[in-house]
Formats: C-alpha cells, structure tokens, sequence
C-alpha cells in the first residue's frame, strides 16, 4: 500500500476518455516540474495503480463510466490518503462543491480545468505534504515556479 510523498514527482488522472483533452491539460501544466501524468478511466484501474506506485495527487472528473468521485474518495481516503482534486462540470458548482468536500475531497476545480487550476492544486498539494523540503524544486513551493500561475489577492 502506498501513501502519498511529499517527493512524488507524479500525476494520476480519472475521467472517462483516458486520452482526452483534460489528461493533456494536466500534463502540459506538470512537464516543467518533471512530473508523470497516469491517467485511466475506472475506479478499479485506478486503485491497480496506485497499489504499484505513488502518487503525489489525483484528479478525477466527477462523472465517469458508471462511477463517480465518490467512489474513488472512498477507496483513496480508507487506504491511500492522496489528495482528491475533483474535477466539476456540474452546472451547480457550489453544491457540488459541497458535497465534494464533505466526502473529502482535497479541493475542486471546474471541468475543463485550466494550466493554472492543475499548477495551483499540486503547489497546495506539495505544500500540504511536506514542512521541511518543496516537493517541486529546491525553491520555496509557495513561490510559483511560472508566472501563469493565479495570485491571490
């Protein structure tokens, strides 16, 4: 069983189309920091993988084949302890919001996400995961590694 590093330089995604538009999306925002995007469309695929590897997050889509995100909380919050980003596409945002957080999600993002929603959920992820050592260069996590990065204000 693995759990997740604070020096895990990789990426898996859960949606339906496994090659779709969403993988490529988070894996063009990841490249610069060396990481591998693993993407698959099932629960049961996924927890094939990460029984073999670690895996520093997850982004999942909130719909895909005959599942839901919440399946794959259950299964990664009893024996993984990844951080879940939910991807929603869902027209009422905030109560999907809601209740994704309530089954303890790590956060959510729209469907599609953008560059910045991936980039910004690792360094969270990263800086959640370690106090000592970034986990995505030997600079400050909370400093962004790119200047698309969203600055809160």
């Amino acid at each position: 069983m693995h759990a997740h590093s604070a020096n895990t330089r990789r990426v898996l995604v859960v949606c339906a189309k496994a090659a779709g538009s969403q993988v490529q999306v988070i894996e063009d925002a990841t490249r610069a920091w060396m990481f591998e995007t693993v993407a698959c469309s099932s629960v049961e695929e996924a927890e094939g993988l990460l029984t073999e590897r670690d895996f520093a997050i997850i982004f999942c889509e909130d719909r895909f084949r005959d599942e839901s995100y919440a399946d794959l909380l259950s299964v990664v919050e009893r024996q993984y302890k990844v951080p879940v980003v939910v991807m929603i596409s869902d027209v009422d945002q905030d109560s999907a919001f809601r209740e994704a957080m309530a089954l303890g999600a790590f956060n959510v993002v729209p469907n599609p996400c953008s560059t910045k929603d991936v980039q910004w959920m690792v360094i969270r992820a990263a800086q959640q995961g370690t106090s000592s050592k970034p986990a995505l260069s030997s600079r400050n996590a909370a400093t962004p590694p790119s200047n698309r990065l969203p600055r809160c204000e």
